[in-house]
């Protein structure tokens, strides 16, 4: 009795102040860092302890390597002490934050340390050791708390840890082996930990940590309807260097797209991509890039193949980009059979050197650039060949025209926003159609001009060609068709048409038909709409058809009476001009 009574006063009489502002100061030697300890407390019983409160160490002049534990505790083995060993049964820790900024300091700190060097020098033997309430902080936010629990069965090294967030359900096991340590990362309903507004249903990482290197043997990840496998390393001896194989086998774009911030695609992907960073850095690894991916795009049932390499040269990436059926997700659904793409890409231009799609029974070639460092601008050429405009125009919900088109075009495109583009082209084409129809409009009938006043049929009107070409020039949403020419079997056309931002039609065409050996032609203006387009002889030209008709008969009096009266107009005009400017 007397000797516990002893042993339960010993800490009255010990100065435990001194012992605070002695061990205070002897831990800031020897990190050659102040070290600020608020309050101490020495217990005998029931088993040897300190406690420590308020533990605080600046390991920089940054606020935010200011590294804090908030009560440590140590229970040391009663036994051992009085051999004259010193031996912690287990070393508690409450409180404690953490920053990349700190970590970093303490690798610093301890860098040039080895382990063996480590181990002579530690003056006790640790058995466990238990972190609770410790905090992951970054810029964006912090993660925690998490607790962290260790053994030691001899040396240095903790025989396992085990680290876990009961909030997140996050667990991670490392253990050694050999000169490399093994760990498990496991997250069930648990945030991604990266500032990134992700929560996954499941993440599992694991591997081997060690000889300067990471090896990647599972990583796993399953939300967002997706699931996701990858395998890999992280090198970092000469330089440092991240190789990543990652496959899917469904990829859900809109879910992952819209918890990432960016803009939704519908569909969903499947397939392997390689993956390698290269740089002097960790965080200039992305500055060398190579990217090769195989992937199948499915989407209402439909399957595309998708390919994409690409290589970082002269801080640019080149990239080659293949597609085969594919329908374009965004925008009109457009299908391409297939399709290839050539270029560079940097942070806010892309320049396509080559490009090839092969669709609507036809092929197009195109080359150009796309730069968005103050809004967007474009420059293009492209050369069509035979592509059938009937199903193309289906796409977009318009029945104007059919045939095979083949063109060449140059243009550009400069807008703030990518929706305003089309105000902003300007584009030059010429362009041939073969073998189509003019729909909505019958040229052969308007030109015919038998009965001045007889009133369109109740069937469809159109005009079939074997060739329809000229040149259409586009500004600011303007349309015009220059060198307008349509040749069939019935009747040969040329003239101009213009269309104006309200989709509304001005010109004229002359036609010259099959009755009167396409000789002699009718002019036709213009007018309505692309969607009800209206096409009526002159004023002068319905006079003189009409006598040309009474005098000589339908047909060629017809023809000869309706340009007689287009000369007359065109005398009347000229007269006209000269009065006004005498």
């Amino acid at each position: 009795m007397v000797v516990l009574a002893i042993l339960a006063l010993a800490p009255h009489v010990i100065d435990q102040e001194e012992i605070r502002t002695t061990l205070s100061d002897q831990l800031s030697n020897a990190l050659d860092r102040p070290v600020e300890i608020e309050q101490i407390s020495i217990r005998l019983l029931p088993s040897p302890s300190v406690q420590l409160n308020g533990v605080s160490a600046r390991l920089d002049d940054h606020p935010q390597q200011q590294f804090s534990i908030g009560e440590l505790r140590a229970r040391f083995s009663f036994r051992r002490l009085l051999q004259g060993d010193l031996e912690i049964q287990h070393l508690s820790l409450k409180g404690v934050q953490l920053n990349r900024q700190a970590v970093n300091a303490f690798r610093h700190m301890f860098a040039g340390i080895k382990p063996e060097d480590s181990a002579a020098a530690m003056p006790f033997r640790l058995h466990s050791a238990s972190i609770r309430n410790l905090y992951w902080r970054t810029n964006q936010q912090t993660y925690g708390p998490f607790r962290l629990d260790a053994d030691w069965s001899s040396g240095p090294k903790p025989a396992r840890i085990i680290l876990r967030d009961t909030r997140h359900a996050v667990q991670l096991h490392v253990s050694p082996v050999e000169e490399q340590w093994r760990f498990t990362l496991h997250s069930d309903r648990g945030m991604f930990p990266l500032d990134l507004p992700v929560t996954l249903d499941r993440f599992t990482l694991a591997g081997l940590y060690g000889k300067q290197q990471i090896i990647f043997e599972q990583i796993s990840l399953k939300g967002y309807d997706s699931r996701v496998q990858a395998s890999g390393h992280l090198q970092w001896s000469d330089d440092w260097q991240l190789a990543l194989q990652a496959r899917t086998d469904s990829l859900a774009l809109t879910p992952v797209l819209t918890a990432l911030g960016k803009p939704a695609l519908p569909g969903s992907i499947a397939g392997d991509c390689a993956i390698t960073l290269q740089g002097p850095a960790a965080d200039s690894m992305h500055e060398h890039r190579t990217v090769d991916c195989r992937l199948d795009y499915l989407n209402q049932g439909q399957q595309a193949t998708l390919n994409l390499d690409s290589r970082t040269e002269s801080l640019r990436d080149r990239f080659t980009a293949t597609a085969t059926n594919l329908t374009l997700p965004v925008g009109p659904e457009l299908h391409l059979n297939n399709s290839a793409f050539k270029g560079s890409l940097t942070d806010s231009h892309m320049q396509i050197s080559s490009g090839y799609i092969q669709a609507y029974q036809g092929e197009i070639s195109v080359s150009g650039e796309l730069d968005w460092t103050d809004g967007w601008r474009t420059r293009f050429t492209s050369q069509i060949e035979d592509v059938q405009l009937e199903p193309l125009l289906q796409v977009l919900d318009q029945r104007v025209i059919s045939g095979a088109l083949t063109s060449q075009c140059q243009g550009s495109l400069q807008a703030k926003t990518t929706s305003m583009l089309l105000q902003g082209m300007e584009v030059g084409c010429n362009f041939i159609i073969s073998q189509g129809v003019v729909y909505e409009t019958d040229l052969e009938r308007a030109a015919q001009l038998i009965k001045l006043n007889e009133t369109a049929p109740p069937e469809e009107q159109k005009t079939p060609f074997d060739q329809l070409s000229g040149r259409l020039t586009a500004s600011q949403q303007h349309y015009r068709f220059n060198e307008l020419k349509i040749a069939s079997s019935a009747l040969a056309a040329s003239g101009n048409i213009a269309i104006n931002p309200a989709r509304e039609l001005s010109g004229e065409i002359s036609v010259g038909l099959e009755k009167t050996g396409k000789v002699l032609s009718i002019p036709l203006v213009v007018a309505g709409t692309t969607e009800v387009p209206t096409f009526r002889p002159t004023r002068s030209s319905m006079a003189g058809a009409g006598a040309g008709t009474l005098i000589l008969g339908p047909g060629i009096g017809t023809a000869v009476g309706a340009k007689i009266g287009e000369a007359v107009d065109n005398l009347t005009s000229i007269f006209k001009r000269k009065n006004t400017s005498e």
